[in-house]
Formats: C-alpha cells, sequence, structure tokens
C-alpha cells in the first residue's frame, strides 16, 4: 500500500472551516497567496497514515501553533484529493469554531517561543474569507479567473490555485 501513496501523493494539508462565520481561514505563505496550510509529504511513505501526518503538522506550523488536531480526528475528517501536474495533494476538511481574535493572536504571537525551524516561518498572516463567495456563480466565476477573492472584510486578496482548487471539490462533493 506505501507504494500507492508514494505514487499517487506529493502531499497533505488542512482547509481549516470556521463553524460560527462559515467562512475559511487562509494563511498568506511564501508564495505571497492567501492558502490552506499544507506542504510535501514528510514522512517515510512505509508509515501508516503518511499523509494525516504531514497534514497534522502543517495546520500546527502554518497557524503558529494556533490549530492543532489529534490525528485520529484528522484522520476522521472528510478530504478531498486536487491533481497539480501528475501528483495529488490531499486536503482534510476541519471544521472547528474559531475564535474571533485568532487573526490578531497569529500576527501578535512572538516567534521567539517556537522553536528554531523556519517552517514557522512560512506564513505571514491568516484571514477569513467567506464560503458564501464561492458558492454564488457569479463571484466564483470571478475568483476562478482572477485568483482573487474578497476575506471577511471585503479586502480583494490573491488566492493559491490550490486552495481555490480544494474549496471547488469541497463543494463539488457537498463537503462545504
Amino acid at each position: 500500500m506505501a507504494s500507492s501513496v508514494s505514487e499517487k501523493y506529493s502531499g497533505s494539508g488542512v482547509l481549516i472551516v470556521d463553524t460560527i462565520s462559515s467562512s475559511v481561514l487562509l494563511v498568506f505563505d511564501y508564495t505571497k497567496n492567501y492558502n490552506c496550510c499544507g506542504g510535501y509529504i514528510k514522512y517515510d511513505l512505509d508509515e501508516p497514515k503518511c499523509l494525516e501526518k504531514t497534514a497534522q503538522e502543517e495546520l500546527r506550523e502554518e497557524t503558529r501553533t494556533l490549530f492543532s488536531c489529534d490525528l485520529d480526528h484528522l484522520a476522521s475528517c472528510p478530504f478531498v484529493d486536487v491533481q497539480f501536474s501528475d501528483e495529488i495533494f490531499r486536503c482534510y476538511i476541519y471544521k472547528v469554531a474559531c475564535d474571533r481574535d485568532v487573526c490578531s493572536r497569529f500576527e501578535q504571537f512572538d516567534l521567539t517561543e517556537l522553536s528554531n525551524d523556519h517552517s514557522y516561518l512560512e506564513t505571514t498572516s491568516m484571514r477569513f474569507f467567506p464560503l458564501k463567495q464561492f458558492h454564488e456563480k457569479k463571484p466564483w466565476k470571478m475568483i476562478d479567473r482572477t485568483s482573487m477573492g474578497r476575506d471577511q472584510s471585503g479586502q480583494q486578496c490573491p488566492l493559491h490555485r490550490r486552495v481555490i482548487s480544494v474549496i471547488k471539490q469541497g463543494i463539488q462533493q457537498k463537503l462545504l
């Protein structure tokens, strides 16, 4: 079974869905776009749950430890697989009630509290994006064409193609 993972998946991650505001919580990453948490597979492909473990670690790193998820809970979350070139990225849909001040806590986080691991520096901001815009046909077409979405305050922000694909599949599969 490990060979099927190695041949099929390049990485995994987590899309945080706020159950209170019906929004997705995205991080601004090194690509200069808002994105779901995620990265390349970090574990031996023979190891059980290597996709879940990578997603769990990416969630913790890219949210500066503000979010974490038990491995068994994460493994029970619904997921989408999105294709990029000849590789597949698995994204778990993590539905949680987010604190209203989580974005400001992210911005004010004392990075000296973290290890010297530079993975914690890959993201520099965090914002809520209402799901409603992705469900409406006209705004969705604009988002898909321009890779720009509106955050909770109405500001236009750049979205990574990966998170656009994840949201699109999540809606098609009725997960969002």
